[in-house]
């Protein structure tokens, strides 16, 4: 059922398209639903009961003429591929981009896709080209862009590290690092729109979350019961690289479990980062060691009891070592030192007499979990 879906996405996503294109031929290919989600974009009001053709009328009149407040919240990414477009002629071969992406500019009407001579293509109307390259030399609308820009990779990146913020907290931080008075207004119109087409956070009653975090309210909860610890004080910097689409920060310590999986199991690296990006998420959402060792439990397979305690040394190193949403962006290893919160994740060792013991099936699993090890980590 899902693959029919994507399968029928894709083929309205990428049919037969000709280049270049206009406005009114364009529209004229879309149903009166999607013609309704651009009205919807462009916030037209008394227009909702038009039928087709005249919807498609008033969209030709409407389009260009929203053209800038339609840019208005774009980040520079948005705006660098709508102005390449627009340099190249009205159209080029497609960039990789999410379905949810595509959609996102097919709502606005300015950027349309389709198959042109068997290669995927992201195309404009032919009406609008002079309209983005003039917009595309305006000071002040590249002005905004760069604070939309600012403003985004700040909040990707302070959740990254802090999990959820709520709204008065994000504020407070975001006039902090840009050193200018917040305008909340504009804000909140700038990262909804920004999210419809990055999806990188959710934004709900408890504020504003890392994608990964399914239980806001917990991490608040936790903040809340260090209230004495302040947050990391990363810099603008690191909040900027940490705002970047799938970013994963792979310190020292990540990159050593990195290697110890290629180099003692049967797998690429691409693999072996995976596993160990996932244990950086359950331990960010509050899993304990044994969780994670049940995970690794269900991806590799645990020969001995030796193997056993040398993945839960990797994995106790890597938790202490990882920057946590419940301690406001420290690693445990950092509030150690800084005699904060002594609070460091162990492992139970085993005997030197019994690490390379085989394991029995039916043996309680050593991770600590109390199930049988054929319904652990042995799986």
């Amino acid at each position: 059922m899902k693959e029919d879906l994507e399968e029928k996405q894709d083929q309205k996503h990428w049919g037969k398209i000709n280049v270049p294109l206009t406005l009114q031929e364009q529209l004229g290919k879309l149903t009166k639903a999607e013609l309704d989600d651009i009205r919807k974009s462009l916030d037209l009001k008394g227009v909702s009961s038009l039928k087709k053709a005249e919807l498609i009328s008033v969209l030709l009149e409407m389009i260009p003429k929203s053209l800038e407040q339609i840019c208005l919240p774009f980040d520079a990414e948005r705006f660098r591929l709508l102005t390449k477009i627009a340099h190249n002629g009205g159209y080029m071969i497609a960039p990789i981009l999410e379905p949810h992406q595509v959609e996102y500019f097919r709502d606005r009407g300015l950027i349309f896709t389709g198959t042109f001579q068997g290669k995927r293509v992201l195309a404009i109307p032919a009406e609008l080209i002079d309209s983005i390259l003039m917009i595309a030399e305006d000071k002040k609308l590249t002005a905004i862009i760069n604070r939309n820009t600012e403003w985004i990779k700040l909040t990707y990146g302070l959740c990254y590290y802090y999990g959820t913020l709520s709204t008065a907290q994000l504020s407070d931080m975001l006039e902090t690092y840009t050193k200018e008075p917040f305008r909340l207004e504009e804000y909140l119109e700038v990262i909804y729109d920004a999210n419809s087409y990055h999806k990188e956070i959710t934004i709900d009653n408890e504020g504003f979350s890392n994608r990964r975090v399914f239980d806001p309210k917990r991490v608040k909860q936790e903040h809340r019961s260090r209230e004495s610890l302040s947050f990391y004080p990363f810099t603008k910097k690191q909040l900027f690289k940490a705002g970047e689409a799938g970013f994963v920060e792979r310190n020292q310590i990540y990159l050593k479990f990195v290697e110890f999986l290629t180099q003692n199991y049967d797998m690429d690296r691409k693999t072996a980062d995976s596993f160990v990006e996932e244990c950086v998420y359950a331990t960010r959402i509050g899993e304990g060691p044994n969780q994670v060792m049940q995970y690794l439990g269900s991806v590799l397979e645990f020969e001995s009891l030796e193997m056993i305690q040398a993945v839960m040394d990797q994995v106790v190193y890597l938790m202490n070592n990882t920057k946590q949403w419940f301690l406001k962006g420290y690693t445990p290893i950092e509030l150690r030192e800084q005699s904060l919160q002594p609070e460091l994740v162990t492992s139970p060792k085993h005997s030197e007499s019994k690490t390379n013991e085989k394991i029995g099936r039916n043996d309680p699993c050593p991770c600590g979990s109390g199930k049988k090890y054929k319904k652990c980590c042995g799986r």
